[in-house]
């Protein structure tokens, strides 16, 4: 079969190109190269010549179905092609079968795409008509909602109606239980009653712009007014049947420890129950309804009442008894009196809390009037008594025992009371004030000693067992006082009774000690004077008190200048300057307020530094006289020359002096004192004044000649402190 090359230039151009570039890029074998050396040579063989047939059979039955004659290099290369195509088909077999898989799964992916298309689709007309039915779903649900609240507030108003014309029909309800004959105060029904009562009131209160609120208000208050009229008619009838049951027939047996007396209280107790119940409920609503705290204020008024009728009566015998009884000791009857009305008036306060919830004045009316009885017998008890001791016990009785043991300690139980026993000691003090001043002015201002009180120094050497009898009468009067003033008194008051006390005791003393100088010596008065400031000034400092008093005075010495000049210048009464006399007279006579504070420690301890000075002085003179004049004599006349006689005639004599009389000064200091840590302080400065006087001798007497000095025989200060030792 002849081959046929089938082609187009261009192609097989192309082909020769390709494989001109494979031949560029390939290297080839030896045996490739013979190969193709003689494919070379058959290329350039004759067209006609014919290849074997078993080659071409060959090569054709790897080809195509058309059979293909080769007859020369064109046809080749299209044969060549063909064969490379079939080759190139052959390799890449695969490569299309799975190409034609993919495409097989792009087109069930473009179904499956189609079908989620056309799903999304129904979905999107799903979700409208989802929506849709939403919409109508939610604004059913909105108007369910809707309509069920308007059924709620419905239901709400009319059960608000409801409950609020419940306000206006109790009226009725209310109003027959009220006005029935059965009604019973202390029933199970009352009590709610009257708590409805007021919830009516209140509401009617809180809601006037209602219709017709005002008259039902009216007619609740009238029921209210009804309750509260029974109420207030079960207690005071109650607590007057009680207080009838025990009224004695005669209240003159009735003592505050008898059994009938106690009655009073025991039977009160047994009532006292079912009133407090009724009692709360008043007491309760009183500070918010003004006819509940009328009502309370009945009932208060009728127990306290009813329980005075019961009370006073025993008081008053009681206290009479009792007046009778301690006739003459005041203290016992006041102690005995007020702790009777201490207990009285702690039943009274326990049985009161029995029956009510709240304290009132009425309860403290009511105990003032039971315990002012006592006053009455105290008043003239004090007023009839002179003596101030006696008045300070009272007082002492009234404070410690009363005010202080059972006022203060007890509380409100006693405050009535209390306000009463302050009084009567306010009363007590101002009594014993006054007595006081007027014992200082009678018993020690005016003390008029005997003989006896100024038997100085042969007083102080009896053997008395009480060392107080020593004291003179206005020192041992004075310390009594004030000790009795100190536990009873109030500060300032004692501080301004001390002080005129103290101050006619020391005047008193300053006297006494002029008639026991004429009477006994100068030495004594002193010594007397200095024993008892010592003992005054002992006995005061234990009061805690500064005995300082302030006294204010006014001064009218410019009045009478001013009066003066006011009347010399006359002319210048009308003058408008600042020269007129009136004027001045206004300016320059003003009384002058002059303030002065008053020691009374203070006066005792310059007294007593004043006296001790004295004795000092004269004690020292005493003992050295002699050369207090010889020196004296000296400074007077210091031309005239002193012999040696005269110095040895002072020192000797001066020596005899203190021999003859040292003893019996440290005797009377002794005596006086009783003191020898004292005497020694006292004589301390008369052996210094001594010595002095010695020492300025001696400076005389050292001018002289030694010989001289031998014989007058000075004593050295070593000797006169041996001589004059304590």
């Amino acid at each position: 079969m002849s081959i046929q090359i089938v082609g187009n230039a261009a192609q097989s151009k192309l082909v020769r190109d390709r494989l001109s570039q494979w031949e560029s890029c390939t290297t080839l074998t030896q045996e490739q190269k013979d190969h193709v050396l003689e494919l070379a040579t058959w290329s350039s063989a004759p067209e006609d010549i014919d290849l074997p047939s078993a080659d071409v059979a060959e090569q054709a039955s790897s080809g195509d179905d058309q059979s293909s004659v080769i007859n020369n290099a064109h046809q080749f290369y299209e044969w060549f092609h063909t064969i490379e195509r079939d080759m190139e088909r052959d390799q890449e077999s695969g490569y299309h079968e799975y190409k034609s898989m993919l495409k097989e799964h792009r087109r069930r992916c473009d179904a499956v795409l189609n079908g989620v298309k056309s799903a999304l689709d129904h979905l999107r007309e799903l979700s409208e008509q989802y929506r849709m039915v939403s919409r109508t779903t939610e604004a059913l649900h909105d108007s369910c909602e809707f309509l069920m609240q308007e059924q709620q507030d419905l239901e709400d108003l009319g059960r608000s109606i409801s409950q609020q014309l419940v306000y206006f029909t109790e009226h009725e309800r209310i109003g027959t239980k009220l006005n029935s004959s059965a009604i019973n105060v202390m029933g199970e029904a009352f009590v709610p009653m009257l708590i409805r009562i007021d919830e009516c009131v209140q509401f009617m209160q809180e809601h006037p712009n209602y219709k017709e609120s005002p008259t039902y208000l009216a007619k609740y208050q009238q029921c209210l007014v009804r309750a509260l009229t029974l109420l207030r008619s079960y207690i005071v009838n109650t607590i007057r049947s009680v207080a009838t049951s025990v009224t004695p027939a005669s209240f003159a047996s009735v003592v505050p420890n008898d059994p009938t007396f106690a009655q009073f209280y025991s039977k009160f107790q047994t009532q006292s129950p079912r009133v407090k119940v009724l009692m709360e409920q008043i007491e309760g609503r009183s500070e918010k309804n003004q006819e509940y705290l009328q009502v309370m204020q009945d009932c208060y008024t009728c127990y306290c009442y009813q329980r005075q009728l019961l009370i006073q009566p025993v008081i008053s015998n009681e206290l009479a008894r009792l007046h009778k009884l301690h006739s003459g000791d005041h203290c016992t009857f006041i102690r005995t009196s007020c702790m009777m009305l201490v207990r009285i008036c702690e039943d009274e306060h326990a049985l009161y809390h029995c029956f009510f919830a709240k304290s009132d004045l009425i309860l403290q009316g009511l105990l003032e009037n039971l315990t002012s009885v006592l006053y009455d017998y105290f008043r003239p008890l004090i007023i009839q008594q002179v003596q101030f001791e006696n008045l300070a016990d009272i007082c002492n009785v009234l404070k410690n025992d009363i005010i202080e043991d059972q006022v203060s300690s007890k509380g409100e139980c006693l405050e009535a009371f209390g306000l009463l026993a302050v009084q009567m000691l306010e009363d007590a003090q101002e009594r014993l004030s006054y007595r006081t001043q007027h014992y200082i002015t009678s018993d020690i201002t005016n003390y008029a000693p005997s003989a006896g009180d100024l038997a100085y120094p042969q007083k102080l050497g009896e053997d008395l067992s009480n060392q107080y009898s020593m004291w003179y009468p206005t020192v041992r009067r004075a310390l009594i006082c004030l000790s009795k003033l100190y536990r009873c008194t109030h500060t300032s008051v004692f501080e301004s009774l001390a002080q005129e006390c103290l101050a006619a005791s020391i005047d008193s003393l300053r006297n006494a000690g002029m008639q026991i100088m004429e009477r006994s010596s100068l030495l004594d008065s002193q010594l007397f004077l200095i024993k008892h400031l010592l003992i005054l000034r002992e006995q005061i400092a234990p009061f805690d008190v500064s005995f300082t008093v302030s006294e204010v005075s006014l001064d009218f010495s410019n009045l009478k200048i001013a009066a003066s000049d006011l009347i010399t210048n006359k002319s210048r009464m009308l003058s408008l300057t600042s020269n007129n006399s009136i004027l001045e007279f206004l300016i320059n006579g003003a009384p002058q307020l002059n303030k002065r504070v008053l020691d009374s420690k203070k006066d005792v301890d310059v007294n007593l530094k004043e006296g001790c000075t004295d004795f000092i002085t004269t004690a020292a003179t005493l003992l050295s006289s002699p050369i207090y004049a010889f020196l004296a004599q000296i400074d007077t006349n210091s031309t005239t020359a002193i012999t040696m006689e005269q110095y040895r005639n002072v020192v000797s004599e001066t020596n005899q002096r203190i021999s003859n009389k040292l003893p019996g000064v440290k005797n009377l200091m002794g005596l006086y004192l009783a003191n020898a840590e004292t005497e020694a302080i006292l004589f301390r400065p008369i052996r210094s004044q001594i010595m002095a006087q010695f020492a300025l001798l001696r400076k005389h007497i050292d001018k002289l000649e030694d010989e001289d000095r031998f014989i007058i025989n000075c004593p050295s200060p070593e000797q006169l402190t041996l001589t004059l030792a304590y």
